[in-house]
């Protein structure tokens, strides 16, 4: 779920030829966005001002997101710039998680860059255990946190298929991954780990295409259906992570039990029919 909505952490300063082309993709993006479908005029006006405040005055607006939550949003951060152009700006996956998420539930947000899951669980009612490796990027995370006091355990590590430490990017912002020429270190955990023996109402997985690894990692979960719903990412990043498809990620979930779907525009879980590349999909037990 990549693409320029802000300017996918490069420097503010544009050529002619790439600002034209994120101005195109931002119009585009908040013009056929469902969540706009009856006030496209107002969020056109949203993102113009916001645009304008990024990009001249150097300003970061406050974006609002859920029905009672916000998130701070800088111009070169795609997360939190798509959360004001839209609301929720995942739509069919946020639809999703507003309809299973309960007061009280536990959700797990692995790659919580900004925070955009992690508040909108937050809003929603659940406890969030939000893991976000990146230096500056847990900074943006906690900040939210704090923002809209919501119970949340911000943890900075990546999660893994075992505890330790790894290299890792920095200033990619959304597409910070693990990677031996790295420039940082960073702390590994397993969800089974953190866990412990608690049930996870949710689990978002967003890690570049590392999601096999998180799920090596909780494999105990899995096994005793201690994951109820799982969202994974399901493009072709796979293919520069671990040099695979994602038939792996659908095997290894197979095994435990679990089936996958996508979702419909209004966010009901369809049965997925082909694990080919394509948007996020979800993982539930057959039971």
């Amino acid at each position: 779920m990549k693409a320029a909505y802000g300017d996918g952490g490069r420097a503010r300063r544009l050529p002619a030829a790439a600002l034209v082309r994120d101005v195109r993709n931002v119009v585009k993006f908040v013009w056929t966005h469902p969540a706009n479908e009856r006030r496209r005029a107002r969020a056109l006006l949203r993102a113009v001002v916001f645009q304008s405040r990024g990009r001249v005055l150097r300003r970061r607006t406050l974006a609002r997101l859920g029905r009672q939550s916000s998130v701070w949003a800088d111009l070169h951060r795609t997360a939190a710039s798509k959360a004001v152009y839209a609301n929720p700006p995942d739509h069919p996956e946020m639809l999703v998680w507003r309809q299973v998420l309960r007061p009280g539930d536990l959700f797990v947000d692995v790659g919580a860059n900004v925070g955009s899951y992690t508040i909108w669980a937050g809003d929603l009612g659940a406890e969030v255990i939000a893991l976000e490796p990146a230096e500056d990027t847990f900074a943006l995370l906690a900040e939210n946190v704090a923002l809209n006091g919501y119970p949340v355990e911000a943890i900075q590590a990546a999660a893994g298929a075992a505890c330790g430490t790894a290299r890792f990017t920095s200033g990619r912002d959304s597409v910070n991954r693990l990677d031996p020429e790295g420039s940082v270190e960073t702390a590994i955990v397993t969800i089974d780990s953190i866990i412990g023996d608690r049930t996870v109402a949710g689990m978002k997985v967003d890690v570049e295409g590392f999601e096999i690894d998180v799920l090596r990692g909780c494999e105990r979960a899995l096994s005793e259906h201690r994951l109820r719903l799982i969202q994974l990412e399901w493009n072709a990043t796979s293919r520069a992570a671990v040099g695979a498809d994602r038939q792996p990620v659908a095997d290894l979930l197979a095994v435990h039990g679990y089936s996958l779907y996508r979702p419909s525009s209004s966010g009901v879980l369809v049965p997925l029919t082909n694990v080919a590349f394509g948007p996020d999909v979800f993982a539930r037990h057959d039971r």
